[in-house]
């Protein structure tokens, strides 16, 4: 799929609201919103509120005004969880801050018993970022604006339909610079310019990333004295000012972290 260019790969367009920011922490899912699409076709259009068996954090209901009396009547996420698994299957993601949508997913789909979705992603905040590294906002509501795109209400379908609106622009730009194949376009995302080859990783970091496993690891931080132990999630491995890091979920802080390369030690499967 990777060689396939743009049009012909099955997207789906996916944002979730959620109780707070902190998957592992407790918080949940109230809300899905996806499209699949192919090409200019929408194949699937999904939505729903979705019951998160907890409240919603003060700061979450301020952004999105999911009340819950609307939550009370809604469908728990293993009812709806069939419905997205088909949706994603044999498709991208494509998602605004995806690794954030992604987390909750597997949690989501922890908690219900369900296997996770090994499942590329196209991450446009990332691409944002590269291409207009002079905008003092990179959100999707910044960008939006911008493009004059439908404006995201913090409800997920309307971020949706605002995300085809920004990833088809960039897109469209990234199509002059030659990027167009599916492949070129997570390898620029993360860095990377058309036809740099990706880098040597230390063992067993490639295999973690190609089959989703979570890595035991020591990190020397640079705000601690000493080094620590995590567990983290590896995402992908992104290029910043000619350094590698690896983007990863870290299960110490409960956020997304990014992690030297060369400060990374005792790596293994956890």
């Amino acid at each position: 799929m990777l060689q396939y260019p743009l049009q012909d790969v099955p997207l789906v367009f996916l944002d979730f609201e959620t109780t707070g920011l902190y998957p592992h922490g407790g918080d949940r899912i109230c809300e899905i919103a996806l499209q699949r699409v192919v090409g200019e076709t929408v194949a699937l259009s999904f939505s729903t509120l979705v019951d998160p068996e907890r409240p919603l954090s003060i700061q979450s209901f301020n952004v999105n005004r999911i009340s819950a009396e609307e939550l009370a009547c809604a469908p728990k996420f293993a009812e709806v969880a069939g419905v997205v698994r088909s949706a994603l299957a044999g498709a991208v993601i494509v998602a605004h801050n995806a690794p954030f949508d992604l987390e909750f997913l597997h949690a989501e789909l922890a908690l219900a018993g369900l296997p996770q979705l090994i499942i590329p992603a196209i991450d446009t905040l990332m691409i944002a970022r590269r291409l207009f590294p002079k905008r003092s906002s990179h959100s999707l509501s910044a960008l939006s604006h911008a493009l004059g795109a439908p404006t995201p209400s913090h409800r997920a379908m309307d971020d949706v339909l605002a995300l085809r609106v920004v990833f088809a622009d960039l897109a469209a730009q990234l199509a002059n610079q030659g990027i167009a194949t599916l492949g070129d376009i997570l390898h620029y995302g993360r860095g990377f310019n058309l036809g740099e080859p990706e880098p040597a990783l230390p063992p067993p970091i490639p295999d973690a990333l190609r089959n989703g496993q979570l890595l035991r690891v020591v990190y020397r931080s640079r705000t601690l004295p000493d080094p620590t132990a995590r567990v983290i999630r590896p995402i992908e491995i992104i290029k910043q000012r000619e350094t590698l890091f690896l983007r990863a979920y870290c299960y110490l802080r409960q956020d997304l972290r990014v992690f030297l390369i060369d400060k990374l030690s005792q790596i293994e499967i956890a």
